[in-house]
């Protein structure tokens, strides 16, 4: 399956010749302050199809996490191969971005060089507060990596502990944090520079637009074979049933998480749409892939920590990192084979009812 890279490098170029083969319009946002992990220029690329002051306008986001970028990627090359591109309505624009967060993409780590979780960093107002129940659950996190026996009994004591105080404290815990630059799910302090980078995109292709779908591509969430969406617009908004209807939903998303609700998030990068662009009717989705159970996702999160912050002398640090890539975008080839069909289909079916959408 081609439209799965192995490193940043490769799939910035597959991106690249797939979009200039549709047709597509390239723009590049680069860096020349940090580099990826062979020593390659960084940069956000953006293709965009249909007219420049489009009234209706879509857009479709990968490498929020830089593992996951490799699943993004593939569905947004697998879409611009396809006949999709060449048939959009008329005044209808989409804009794709490719590996939103370049040095976590390069580097094959879930958070920037700075070790923010981009998915936490885009706050109105700095700093952010501390987050208690993260301080709670953090020894459970912030443990020895050394055996397979630590990690189960880490994952058992976990479990124990939320069984006897709720499940809650997870998903309050997973919102972000802002005490420990070295935790998982990190606010950071300010905008990181793909957060600036990320609003730029909006103002410089979405002006005028005043009808706007988005996905958002991650990994994670949910049973292997599934496909979560989480749906941020208000439980009673026109922008929510909208959404479901699109996507011919009958849940929340809430099935991808223990406490059975989606955790009370903050910081998204989806939001900074609606800031950016504050007259558009906005409708769209964070679409997860499931990758496996929860354990395999609670092992992840630590390892990536430990690797990040403890693990820098480990003598195999590229088999390792290619570990987070492959534990993030599955090497199965049904799950890919899942990828590729359903991420175009769920990118088509936004553009049906962006394109219907008339009111």
């Amino acid at each position: 399956m081609h439209e799965f890279s192995t490193t940043y490098s490769q799939a910035r170029t597959t991106f690249m010749a797939a979009a200039g083969n549709a047709g597509a319009e390239n723009f590049s946002y680069g860096r020349s302050d940090v580099f990826g992990a062979q020593g390659e220029a960084l940069s956000v690329d953006v293709a965009v199809l249909g007219p420049a002051q489009a009234d209706k306008a879509a857009i479709v986001i990968s490498g929020v996490h830089g593992g996951e970028a490799f699943t993004g990627s593939a569905a947004q090359v697998k879409w611009l191969q396809s006949e999709a591109p060449k048939a959009l309505p008329p005044g209808l624009r989409v804009v794709l971005v490719h590996g939103v967060n370049p040095w976590g993409f390069s580097h094959m780590l879930r958070t920037t060089e700075a070790n923010i979780d981009l998915n936490r960093n885009f706050h109105t107002a700095w700093p952010v507060p501390e987050n208690q129940a993260y301080r709670q659950l953090a020894p459970y996190f912030h443990t020895d990596q050394s055996d397979a026996a630590e990690d189960l009994r880490a994952w058992r004591a976990y479990c124990s502990y939320l069984d006897q105080n709720g499940w809650d404290i997870e998903g309050r815990a997973i919102s972000g944090q802002s005490q420990d630059p070295k935790g998982i799910f990190y606010t950071g302090t300010g905008p990181d520079w793909a957060n600036l980078t990320f609003r730029r995109i909006l103002n410089d292709h979405f002006n005028g637009a005043a009808k706007i779908g988005f996905i958002d591509f991650h990994t994670g969430v949910g049973d292997y074979g599934e496909i979560v969406h989480l749906i941020f617009a208000a439980a009673d908004s026109d922008e929510r049933a909208r959404a479901m209807k699109w996507w011919q939903l009958d849940g929340d998303g809430s099935s991808g998480f223990r406490a059975g609700s989606v955790p009370p998030y903050e910081g998204l990068l989806c939001g900074a749409i609606a800031q950016e662009l504050p007259d558009a009717r906005i409708v769209g989705s964070v679409i997860e892939f499931g990758t496996g159970d929860a354990f395999s996702v609670f092992r992840q999160d630590r390892f990536e920590r430990w690797l990040r912050h403890e693990g820098q002398l480990e003598p195999d640090q590229p088999g390792l990192r290619d570990f987070c890539r492959d534990a993030t975008t599955l090497r199965d080839h049904g799950w890919r084979q899942l990828v590729l069909k359903q991420g175009s289909a769920r990118i088509n079916r936004m553009l049906m009812g962006l394109a219907a959408w008339n009111d």
